[in-house]
């Protein structure tokens, strides 16, 4: 019987190496280093790198001598909190009443079977995060999404789609001339 070598890889090394400074410099910027002021260093945090890393929680551990069930509690309160790297542009769907009356949920179905993608779901090629809201406050433009800072109501669900698109498109114009020469 032929001995295979197995190769024991640290988990560590795996993960993306993050510069911890601006999480130093966000501590230092706060009165004392207290855990009362844990959701705003959390927004800081997330301000910097979109998301919050697990090294930057470790550190926030250390410093502010708390538990990751502490620090995850509040993340998993604010749905704005993020723990995983959001996509390019994060489309928040209103689930009001309103915008689920009028369609949102066929939206969110049309975007799952596009993108591959659920409410708390980033597409593969790190484009869109889905999320939903319980109310966006305009129920008058039901049903009606944020995507990145761009607000839309009315959306017709059979078209949106095509909205999610010009997004996309926008990312990449020079496959979007490319498409318009091969047609």
């Amino acid at each position: 019987m032929e001995a295979k070598n197995i190769e024991v890889v640290d988990q560590e090394s795996i993960e993306e190496e993050i510069d911890l400074e601006p999480v130093h410099k966000i501590l230092d910027s706060f009165p004392s280093q207290d855990r009362r002021y844990l959701i705003p260093i959390l927004q800081k945090v997330q301000a910097v790198y979109r998301y919050l890393p697990d090294k930057a929680i470790q550190l926030l551990m250390e410093v502010l001598e708390i538990t990751r069930a502490e620090i995850f509690g509040i993340i998993s309160f604010y749905p704005g909190l993020l723990i995983t790297e959001p996509g390019k542009y994060i489309i928040k769907l209103c689930y009001g009443t309103a915008c689920f009356v009028k369609g949102a949920n066929i939206i969110a179905n049309k975007i799952h079977e596009t993108y591959g993608i659920h409410p708390g779901d980033t597409d593969q090629t790190k484009l869109f995060t889905l999320q939903t809201a319980s109310c966006l406050g305009n129920c008058g433009a039901a049903p009606m999404c944020i995507v990145g800072e761009d607000t839309h109501g009315t959306i017709d669900p059979d078209k949106s789609i095509e909205l999610f698109g010009s997004y996309k498109l926008e990312d990449a114009p020079e496959q979007q001339t490319e498409e318009v020469i091969s047609k």
